[in-house]
């Protein structure tokens, strides 16, 4: 797993919370003003390549779902965050947290 970019966590917290979306549902969960289709979209493709996110052909488009669960990102994002910010160490990753 690799750890995304502040654009790309947006766009997945989104699809997580909707399970199931299009880009236009991605899109109406942002605060105004929202970033244009075209970028969210973009990230969206992005996210795929990443292997974050998968597709399904609906009609003329796709509708997008999340291959990598919240949890399991969040698991590894601690997990980075401690190796690389807290040599490892727990005490001073949970000092850090509190």
């Amino acid at each position: 797993m690799q750890r995304l970019t502040p654009a790309e966590e947006k766009v997945m917290l989104k699809l997580w919370r909707l399970e199931v979306a299009v880009v236009k549902d991605i899109l109406e969960l942002y605060e105004k003003p929202r970033p244009s289709y075209n970028t969210v979209s973009t990230i969206v493709r992005i996210l795929e390549k990443k292997k974050f996110i998968e597709h399904k052909k609906k009609g003329r488009g796709y509708i997008y779902m999340p291959r990598v669960t919240q949890s399991d990102y969040s698991e590894y994002l601690i997990s980075f965050l401690k190796a690389n910010y807290f040599d490892n160490d727990v005490e001073k990753f949970k000092a850090a947290i509190v």
